[in-house]
């Protein structure tokens, strides 16, 4: 295989066959330059391919190349991976994971980008279409992208965070009208926090292990990593802490809205209770009297006798008494 780190120039008419969805060649200007078979990659004017791993072309290109380290290869190609980043001898591999932002829809789709890069080489994979890259070739178009291989990697993790924190911030909005509902006393759908709340936690666990990946390469010794350039990934992995942060605070927000609904709805329903306790108590005493205005005297033992009716009446009342003690006996009353 050979090794990049020696080899400055690579001709582009060595990775052509991979089909890239997208390819270009960096003028260290912030523009993109088309490529053509006789351009060449240099660390001046690096090339980006982006290829789509699920095209037949591009695997069988991938595993014919000796611009990859064979590890890569692999990871470049294999569907369902995690976040990391790997040192090479010739460069690193990163598998960053990200969302394509919807406004008003929840829970946001889930897209995973992988990318191999040397000092004069970009060559990033993904099946799914991912907005960030689309607004990185419209940095290129409008000659605000990337100049180098470096600036590339931090303008592509910006875009990927900032996607992530739209999710975030339209998450957050929509807590905050959830609990301007609750201060106003409206009942809402436990399925509205539900999927509020799984947002929540995808958005964690992606952010989570990204904010390290991003801290890990700041501090990697790469020869075509600058200082300002590690600053600017470490102050990406600090707004990405902040963010899980402020996750982890709406998580108990939202814990707290539940708390809040569950009170509302017992008060609810003890409210119910004492509306039917309060009728049961007016129409006891009228039941009371209609039942026994309305009882056969004669189905009953002693009916001829004129003591009858008291003793009904006095059996009733001894029944009531013994009822209260009993209750008070249990503490029920």
């Amino acid at each position: 295989m050979a090794d990049l780190n020696n080899v400055g120039v690579v001709p582009v008419s060595r990775f052509l066959a991979a089909e890239p969805v997208f390819s270009c060649q960096l003028d260290g200007k912030g523009k993109a330059i088309p490529l053509t078979n006789d351009s060449e990659a240099t660390v001046q004017q690096p090339c980006w391919l982006h290829l789509d791993f699920a095209k037949a072309e591009t695997i069988n290109w991938i595993h014919s190349t000796d611009l990859i380290p064979e590890i890569v290869k692999n990871e470049l190609i294999k569907p369902n991976q995690i976040s990391k980043e790997i040192r090479f001898d010739s460069g690193i591999l990163v598998v960053l994971k990200g969302v394509n932002f919807i406004p008003n829809e929840l829970p946001d789709p889930i897209v995973t980008f992988r990318f191999f890069i040397t000092d004069n080489l970009i060559i990033s994979t993904r099946h799914q279409q991912i907005d960030a890259i689309f607004q990185l070739k419209d940095n290129l178009e409008k000659g605000i992208g990337p100049v180098d291989v470096a600036d590339w990697l931090i303008q592509v993790s910006e875009l990927i965070s900032d996607q992530v924190n739209q999710s975030f911030d339209s998450v957050h909005n929509k807590i905050v009208k959830l609990e301007d509902l609750v201060l106003n006393q409206r009942i809402f759908s436990h399925k509205e926090i539900g999927r509020v709340r799984k947002q929540l936690f995808i958005l964690r666990r992606l952010l989570s292990p990204q904010r390290d990946i991003f801290v890990k390469i700041s501090t990697e010794r790469i020869s075509w990593i600058d200082d300002n350039d590690r600053q600017r990934l470490h102050d990406i992995s600090s707004q990405q802490n902040h963010y899980v942060s402020d996750i982890d605070s709406c998580l108990l927000r939202i814990a707290s809205l539940m708390e809040q609904i569950n009170s509302f709805l017992a008060e609810s329903t003890n409210k119910r209770i004492y509306l039917m306790s309060l009728f049961t108590i007016i129409f006891t005493p009228i039941t009371f009297l209609t039942s026994l205005l309305g009882v056969n005297l004669a189905g009953i033992p002693y009916n001829e006798q004129q003591w009858s009716f008291i003793g009904l009446v006095l059996l009733i009342i001894v029944i009531c008494i013994g009822s209260v003690i009993w209750l008070k006996y249990k503490k029920w009353l």
